[in-house]
């Protein structure tokens, strides 16, 4: 079983989007990715492995360490 932790938040979908309403952030480090900044904003898939880190500030923090990422494309809808 995966542990998570994170803050939890309401998700915004559209009318009729099928979702369960809610959304955890987790952290996640792309240092190992090339152009990761080209990234944001997209649809993603990624792999990697969960660690816990000890921020000297923040304190104990789940993060997420990307290995590779994949833009997922968008499906264009069809017009009726």
């Amino acid at each position: 079983m995966a542990y998570f932790e994170g803050q939890l938040k309401r998700a915004t979908t559209e009318a009729g989007e099928e979702h369960t309403g809610y959304v955890l952030e987790t952290e996640i480090d792309v240092s190992a990715i090339q152009d990761a900044d080209e990234l944001v904003g997209d649809q993603i898939a990624v792999t990697g492995d969960v660690e816990i880190v000890d921020f000297p500030e923040r304190g104990k923090i789940l993060v997420f360490r990307a290995t590779s990422v994949a833009v997922l494309e968008e499906e264009e809808e069809e017009l009726t």
